[in-house]
């Protein structure tokens, strides 16, 4: 059928309990994003938002033993300077917001570090991860829920009866869930750190539409955090594509070498 390429959902206790740390610390971060939130305004947000990368590149070393390359640390370096500058227009600080966003950043590095070496377990399918993702997270949601209170709330709200309300939170629902399979596909077949850049690269481009079809204002400030961060994800994406060509080229003229060697022996 159409939907063939979805595997059916089957759930072993073994794997399950190796993903719910995953899916725990998935819950947490959303947790800690909105509380987050809730103290500062979005240019502040996405300024803590920036150290995720940096975060990312200190996890990555300590439970994936990888580093990037000194040119790719640079281009992380251009990115985050952009994004900083890019997202500052008049930032109200705040200690709790601050305190919140920073533990925010650290749960999203780790996260994706996390995705990345529980994806064998799943066999590498992401599609397998989401249906053991998705239902963890509905049981450990779902008290937090409740014993924050926002339970009650939803129950006395007018708008829990408006199909409208149903509407919107049902294509909420199938974004978020689309999202997260490309956040899994991205880091399967990528690297955390480069799914970090890509979400930059997305902010900074969803400013420019903003800017063209809504004719939103932006400081010199911003334009210019703006194109130092596209200039450093560009950058980037050439020494991720340009890196494996070199070294395909350095190892086919050292087969021909040897190849060559042996020859002159015969």
């Amino acid at each position: 059928g159409a939907l063939s390429f979805v595997p059916p959902v089957h759930i072993e206790m073994s794997k399950s309990l190796a993903i719910a740390p995953v899916t725990a610390l998935f819950v947490a971060m959303l947790s800690f994003t909105n509380y987050c939130l809730r103290h500062v305004d979005i240019g502040f947000y996405q300024v803590l938002r920036s150290t995720v990368i940096p975060f990312n590149i200190i996890l990555n070393y300590a439970l994936l033993n990888v580093l990037p390359s000194t040119y790719a640390s640079l281009c992380c370096v251009i990115v985050v300077s952009g994004f900083v500058l890019g997202s500052i227009t008049e930032l109200n600080f705040s200690q709790e917001g601050f305190v919140f966003g920073i533990i925010s950043s650290i749960l999203v590095a780790l996260y994706s570090c996390s995705v990345k070496k529980i994806l064998p377990v799943v066999d590498n399918n992401t599609w397998k991860l989401m249906h053991y993702t998705t239902l963890q997270g509905i049981f450990l949601l779902a008290p937090a829920v409740f014993f924050s209170g926002e339970w009650n709330l939803a129950i006395l709200s007018p708008e829990i009866k408006s199909p409208t309300f149903w509407f919107f939170m049902s294509e909420a629902a199938v974004a978020g869930f689309l999202i997260n399979l490309a956040y899994f596909a991205l880091i399967k077949f990528g690297s955390p750190l480069t799914t970090h850049i890509s979400g930059c690269t997305k902010t900074s481009l969803q400013t420019l539409l903003g800017i063209a079809i809504f004719h939103n204002k932006v400081t010199p400030m911003n334009a210019i955090g703006i194109g130092l961060t596209l200039m450093g994800s560009t950058l980037y994406s050439v020494e991720k594509y340009v890196a494996p060509l070199i070294l395909s080229q350095d190892v086919r003229s050292s087969d021909m070498g040897d190849g060559r060697s042996s020859n002159m022996g015969k």
